[in-house]
């Protein structure tokens, strides 16, 4: 795997959080949120690795960039407003509609900090994390309507870690379902919304998803 400084992860570092704080800030909800996706991720794209499953790719990352821009994956809620991030209920269409700009608002944040030249593996792993985490297996997602293998594997994964963490937390429009319950579902996902072969991945990782969903960390 590419090496990476320890300089410029720590930079990598100072932004992720930087931006995971001001987007918590917002939404006390979710708090915690995309510290768990992280390690979610991590514990996912190991096992994958250890299974031989899209290993070949996951070979070719730079892990460095890989996992602190995963906390990059919401950025664009920033612009949404607080009646529409914080309803205590099920949006609207006009309001979803609303709500799915957070996509495009995320990619432009992060192409206008690519335009200094720094930290480019990290702003390409974290502009694909954004635009391709609410597509679907079957092609049913946003914003591009891509399905199965089109769909950026970095994607597929942060799909299961985000769907799985917001399960099992305490949204305005919904209580916590618990682990088990989480779990089934994600499952349950298997070949529609999600990947089969990273759910055939994640059937061995319940109980580490568990112990990680049950901690503010």
């Amino acid at each position: 795997m590419k090496e990476t400084t320890p300089q410029v992860v720590g930079f990598q570092n100072v932004i992720a959080c930087t931006v995971a704080d001001l987007l918590e800030s917002r939404d006390n909800s979710t708090g915690w949120h995309v510290s768990r996706t992280q390690k979610y991720l991590k514990a996912l794209v190991s096992q994958l690795y250890e299974d031989d499953v899209y290993s070949e790719e996951i070979l070719s990352w730079n892990m460095d960039a890989v996992l602190p821009s995963a906390q990059l994956h919401d950025v664009g809620k920033i612009s949404i407003s607080d009646a529409i991030l914080n309803k205590p209920g099920k949006l609207a269409p006009e309001e979803f509609e609303i709500m799915k700009t957070h996509v495009q608002r995320g990619v432009e944040a992060i192409e206008k900090m690519e335009r200094f030249g720094y930290f480019t593996d990290f702003l390409e792993c974290a502009k694909t994390i954004v635009v391709a985490h609410h597509e679907k297996w079957d092609g049913s997602g946003y914003p591009f309507g891509l399905s199965g293998l089109k769909i950026p594997l970095l994607g597929r994964l942060m799909a299961v870690v985000d769907v799985y963490d917001a399960l099992t937390s305490v949204r305005p429009y919904k209580a916590a379902f618990s682990a088990e319950e989480s779990a089934k579902i994600i499952i349950d996902g298997a070949g529609t919304h999600f990947d089969p072969a990273i759910i055939g991945v994640f059937v061995k990782l319940i109980d580490e998803f568990a112990a990680i969903s049950s901690k503010d960390i």
